[in-house]
């Protein structure tokens, strides 16, 4: 407890710092951009990247600091744990996420030309009265966020999200995250629980408006981290594991413990997989920065996974490695029908 109030009295301020800096560079920014636009920019049409990266993280850090004050309004309005109740606590933190996600969605597609196209190929529902176990690809700058906002909005789920440590570096996200329950797994070597013990609890709890989010690639999928992930599976002797991997070459290989903890927690509960594409290439800073303004959209798809039976985490892992093969074939025919548009020539 100690240490996350300390880490909260060191990020909040830096947060609100970084908000008020972002806003003096604004006009700075935009002056310098709007004189090389002036001066033709070589010949070619201005992208204004720069003044969108600042506008978006103007727009980030001021609406962190927005849920901060939120969340402070809101403890106070119930300080002492046992006297709240506990479902309207929820629902309000629930509704700043909500808030906070959505505006990040739609500033990015005014400032970046962000688009997502949300498919459902099978035409298929979710049954309200049942938690959700959600697998969804890693992939991209922000896929995560907007996964959570399509829980949130379009199929009005909580979210108990299993997510990396590092993230409460965010103070806005560790602050509602934390109050809503989800589980940040760390490195340490001397944690009490594994990381799979961490999600069987949380699965656990689970109730009919939840959605458990498992990432069971454990990071962001670039051709780097895939080509390491095949090399580390054949040091360890796995070479079947190996060659599976390096079959599908658009994803990392999933990871079964955390899967397999979860539909053993949740057995009532049911299972949706949700991928994504379009954004693959945007693998670090400098990549994000040519592709701006965003030239093609994020497009997810999902359906409902018959749940499976499954005895031992290698029956997990074997089934996984299905599911994820289809994912793989998928982003590539997404991928070769794109090219395939950019090949074709325009109409007279």
């Amino acid at each position: 407890m100690m240490r996350y109030a300390l880490r909260r009295l060191l990020l909040v301020p830096l947060m609100l710092a970084l908000a008020a800096v972002i806003l003096v560079l604004l006009p700075m920014v935009a002056a310098g951009q709007a004189i090389g636009a002036l001066g033709g920019l070589r010949g070619h049409a201005a992208r204004w990247r720069g003044l969108r990266l600042l506008v978006f993280a103007a727009v980030y850090s001021w609406g962190e600091c927005v849920c901060l004050l939120a969340c402070l309004l809101l403890w106070l309005a119930s300080p002492v744990p046992r006297w709240r109740n506990d479902a309207r606590w929820r629902a309000r933190h629930v509704r700043v996420l909500d808030a906070f996600l959505g505006t990040l969605v739609r500033a990015a597609g005014l400032v970046f030309a962000f688009r997502l196209e949300l498919e459902n190929p099978r035409g298929e529902t979710i049954d309200q009265n049942r938690p959700l176990i959600v697998l969804g690809r890693h992939a991209g700058p922000g896929a995560s966020f907007v996964l959570v906002h399509v829980l949130l909005r379009a199929r009005e789920r909580v979210p108990r999200i299993v997510l990396k440590a590092q993230l409460r570096l965010d103070p806005a996200l560790d602050v509602l995250l934390t109050r809503l329950g989800c589980v940040f797994i760390g490195q340490a070597r001397n944690a009490a629980a594994t990381p799979a013990d961490a999600v069987a609890e949380l699965a656990s709890h689970l109730g009919p408006g939840d959605a458990l989010v498992l990432f069971p690639e454990g990071s962001d999928w670039t051709p780097t981290r895939h080509r390491r992930a095949v090399r580390r599976l054949h040091r360890k002797g796995l070479r079947a594991q190996a060659l599976a991997a390096a079959r599908m070459p658009n994803v990392l290989p999933p990871r079964p413990a955390g899967t397999f903890a979860a539909l053993q927690a949740a057995a009532d509960s049911q299972l949706a997989v949700f991928m994504h594409t379009g954004h693959d290439e945007l693998l670090d800073a400098a990549s994000v920065w040519r592709a701006l303004p965003l030239q093609r959209e994020l497009h997810m798809a999902w359906w409902n996974e018959p749940r499976p039976v499954v005895a031992s985490e290698e029956e997990c892992a074997r089934w996984l490695n299905e599911v994820w093969g289809r994912i793989d074939a998928w982003i590539g025919e997404q991928a070769a029908m794109t090219e395939l548009l950019q090949q074709k020539p325009a109409a007279p």
